[in-house]
C-alpha cells in the first residue's frame, strides 16, 4: 500500500476512541484476525495507530480501502459534522422503485464528467440509508481526502442530508447529481441544520409526534401574595405549577425532543418612529440576526417553561421548530 494512503488510515485510527478501535477494525475487515492479534490494543492510541500503519504498508490496497474505514467512523460518529437537510422535488411524479446501481452510476458520471479527479464511495445501511463519501479534486489536482463531503440519502423518501464542506462551490454540482440520480425535478434546502443527524432525521420524518399548540384560551394570571397565608400560597403555587405543566405538555408532548443546537432568526421588519421625534423621515427595513444556542435547545426551552423562568405560553417561533420543521427563520412584515 502507498505510504500516503497508509498515513491517512493512521490518522483515521487516531480519531477513534481507544476502546472502540479493535471493533471498528474488525468491522472494516481489511486486516485479518491474525494481523489484529499482533496489535496491543491496551497501549496508547498513537502506538496502536502506528502498528496499524505498519501492517497496512505491507498489504496491497488503495484509497478505496481507506475510504471504507473513514465511512465506518463517520457513520458511528455523525455528530462530528454539521448536516443540512434538503428535499427532492418530484414535480407530481410518484417515486419509482429505487435502483441503487443506477443511482451510483448517475452520480459518478455527473461528478466525474465535471471534475475528473474525484473520489466517490458508497455504503448502504439497513435503514435504507445510502451514505456517500466524496473527496473533491479538480482536473489539475488530486482529490483531497482530508476535506470530504458526506451525503446521506434515504431511498423511498425525498430527504437528503448533506454535511457542510469547505468546498461550498461544489454544492450546486452535488445537488445536480442528486437530482439526476434520484430522477427528481429539483432540490431545495429546508432551512434545517445541526450536528445530531438522528434528530434531524426524526424531525423531517415526523417521528417525534409533538402535539404543537400555538394559541391558548387560558393564559396564566398573575397572583398577588401579599395578603395570603402560607397555606393559600402553597395551594396557589401548586395550581400555577400544574397549569404550567399542562401547557408544557401541550407545547412539547411526552416524547423525546429532537436535539438541535441552535435556532436562528433573521429580522427584516420595518423600523418605524414617531414623526414628532424626528428620528427617521423614511421607513427603513430593520435588519438583525437573533440566535439562540444550547447543547440541546428544545430541552432547554422546555425546562425554562417548566420552571417559570420565562413567561408562558412560549412564542410559536420557538415551539414550532420541530413542527415546521426548521431552525432557520426569516421574519418579515405581515
Amino acid at each position: 500500500m502507498d505510504g500516503t494512503v497508509a498515513e491517512y488510515i493512521r490518522k483515521t485510527v487516531r480519531k477513534i476512541p481507544r476502546n472502540e478501535i479493535k471493533t471498528m477494525l474488525q468491522k472494516w475487515g481489511f486486516l485479518s484476525e491474525k494481523q489484529l492479534q499482533t496489535i496491543n490494543f491496551h497501549q496508547i492510541k498513537d502506538s496502536i495507530a502506528w502498528d496499524v500503519f505498519q501492517l497496512c504498508e505491507e498489504i496491497p490496497g488503495d484509497i478505496k480501502e481507506a475510504a471504507v474505514l473513514d465511512m465506518i467512523y463517520n457513520h458511528a460518529y455523525p455528530n462530528k459534522r454539521i448536516w443540512k437537510v434538503y428535499q427532492l422535488i418530484t414535480a407530481g411524479k410518484e417515486m419509482v422503485c429505487f435502483d441503487l446501481t443506477n443511482f451510483k452510476e448517475k452520480i459518478k458520471r455527473k461528478l466525474h464528467s465535471a471534475l475528473g479527479n474525484v473520489t466517490i464511495n458508497f455504503r448502504e445501511y439497513e435503514d435504507n440509508a445510502v451514505w456517500i463519501r466524496i473527496a473533491w479534486g479538480t482536473p489539475n489536482r488530486e482529490p483531497n481526502q482530508y476535506r470530504t463531503s458526506y451525503v446521506v440519502y434515504y431511498s423511498h423518501t425525498p430527504y437528503v442530508f448533506i454535511s457542510l464542506s469547505v468546498y461550498r462551490s461544489n454544492l450546486p454540482l452535488l445537488c445536480q447529481a442528486l437530482v439526476a440520480a434520484s430522477d427528481s425535478h429539483d432540490i431545495c434546502a429546508m432551512e434545517l441544520q445541526g450536528r445530531c443527524l438522528n434528530s434531524l432525521k426524526h424531525t423531517v420524518f415526523k417521528r417525534s409526534n409533538q402535539n404543537i399548540q400555538t394559541s391558548y384560551s387560558e393564559p396564566l394570571q398573575e397572583h398577588s401574595v401579599e395578603s395570603e397565608s402560607d397555606l393559600r400560597l402553597v395551594q396557589e403555587n401548586r395550581k400555577t405549577k400544574a397549569k404550567i405543566q399542562r401547557m408544557n405538555q401541550q407545547l412539547f408532548g411526552d416524547d423525546p425532543l429532537p436535539k438541535l443546537e441552535y435556532a436562528q432568526y433573521k429580522l427584516e421588519t420595518m423600523f418605524r418612529s414617531d414623526p414628532k421625534q424626528n428620528v427617521l423621515h423614511q421607513k427603513e427595513r430593520f435588519r438583525c440576526l437573533v440566535k439562540f444556542s444550547s447543547p440541546d435547545l428544545l430541552e432547554s426551552v422546555k425546562s425554562l417553561a417548566a420552571t417559570s423562568i420565562v413567561d408562558t405560553p412560549l412564542s410559536p417561533l420557538l415551539t414550532s421548530i420541530p413542527h415546521k420543521p426548521r431552525n432557520h427563520f426569516r421574519i418579515k412584515e405581515k
